[in-house]
């Protein structure tokens, strides 16, 4: 399975669940310390934010459209 929710079904009762997302990469926002990405499927949009300095320098690498398969813990403010 490529994903255990989509991006239109995370909720704030799924914080600190393992989560697997797959999606196209909408928009990209990079503020120097942190880098935002809007991930995109056919459900909706999760906003991913990349704040380790290895996968930053992963996430320099991908362009808008660009398909990814993510898999982290879900986190949020309530």
């Amino acid at each position: 399975m490529y994903r255990t929710k989509t991006c239109g079904e995370l909720k704030i009762d799924n914080i600190g669940e393992n989560v697997e997302l797959s999606g196209w990469i909408q928009k990209i926002r990079n503020l120097g310390g942190m880098i935002f990405i809007d991930l995109r499927d056919e459900f909706g949009i999760t906003q991913i934010v990349v704040n380790d300095d290895a996968l930053q320098e992963q996430a320099k690498q991908y362009n808008t459209e660009s398909c990814i398969h993510i898999s982290r813990k879900s986190c949020g403010k309530s």
